[in-house]
């Protein structure tokens, strides 16, 4: 059975994860909060936090490859000095953890888990990724959601929950799918559906493109067709779904809102990691 715990780095949603997984009885400890933020548990000195059963890294765990994701510490914290210091018997979860950093991991005999892998994970992820996305379509638009028209690019996780909610707030809500059966879904629940080829015909009758798709979809041809006037807000994870540089030199309004849920709701991303390691622990036993 699992007792001590390590959270390493990352934002907000970290501390949540932390304070849930204390709330279960595990012994806590935090490092990478301490110069930007107050935190009881919290410890700057890494040896400390490193012999822990069970090490939990950020989302993503590393923005560069070199250095840990700590944004609300200045003390810098290198992938390889991390690795070289882990304790060989710890459970090591993180978010995108790159083929790099498993590689380093597997030569010394360390188990560990990528939790941003996981369907629930990304299923719960949803919502604040809709909500995020629709907050931004307010905020950066001069009309309302209600009676605008809507493209939503791709009908997955992300995909479903977006249309649905816009739909909710009266907009004309497009979506386009490259499976039948998906196209046969979106008619169903009461959305416009739209081939992948029928939508890059028609981009230029949006107010508002949402990209879900993780994969260049939006190149310079497909640029040239949408409304000056038009938002564009790209979902997709790095390198996104947007041509981003050919966007700029056509002048079309473009969103990259990577890592939504951890910026609009870090409570309720917090909440869903912890649940997610947890059942991954379930799991190891």
């Amino acid at each position: 059975m699992f007792k001590t715990v390590s959270v390493i780095g990352g934002d907000l949603r970290q501390l949540t994860l932390a304070d849930e997984l204390r709330k279960d009885g595990y012994d806590v400890t935090v490092f990478g909060f301490t110069d930007k933020i107050s935190y009881e548990h919290n410890t700057t000195d890494i040896n400390t936090v490193l012999d822990s059963e069970i090490i939990i890294l950020p989302v993503p765990v590393s923005f560069d490859g070199v250095y840990i994701n700590t944004p609300y510490s200045d003390t810098k914290l290198s992938v390889a000095e991390l690795t070289k210091k882990l304790n060989p018997i710890s459970l090591v979860f993180g978010g995108c953890i790159t083929p790099e950093l498993s590689d380093s991991l597997s030569k010394r005999g360390i188990k560990h888990r990528d939790y941003m892998l996981r369907d629930e994970l990304a299923i719960k992820n949803a919502v604040p990724t809709a909500e995020g996305a629709i907050e931004i379509a307010i905020s950066e638009t001069p009309i309302t959601l209600h009676n605008s028209s809507c493209l939503v690019l791709g009908y997955g996780k992300v995909g479903k929950i977006l249309a649905r909610s816009l739909d909710a707030l009266g907009a004309k809500t497009y979506v386009s799918a490259r499976k039948y059966a998906d196209l046969a879904l979106i008619e169903g629940h009461g959305y416009y559906p739209l081939t992948v080829n029928e939508a890059k015909s028609r981009l230029g009758e949006f107010d508002i493109i949402f990209n879900t798709v993780p994969a260049l979809i939006l190149g310079e041809p497909e640029l040239r067709h949408i409304k000056k006037d038009a938002l564009v807000i790209d979902l997709a994870s790095k390198p996104g779904g947007v041509d981003f540089e050919n966007a700029k030199e056509l002048g079309v309004h473009v969103v990259w809102a990577l890592s939504l849920p951890g910026r609009v709701a870090p409570v309720t991303a917090g909440i869903i990691i912890k649940d997610t390691i947890v059942n991954m622990l379930r799991e190891e036993v």
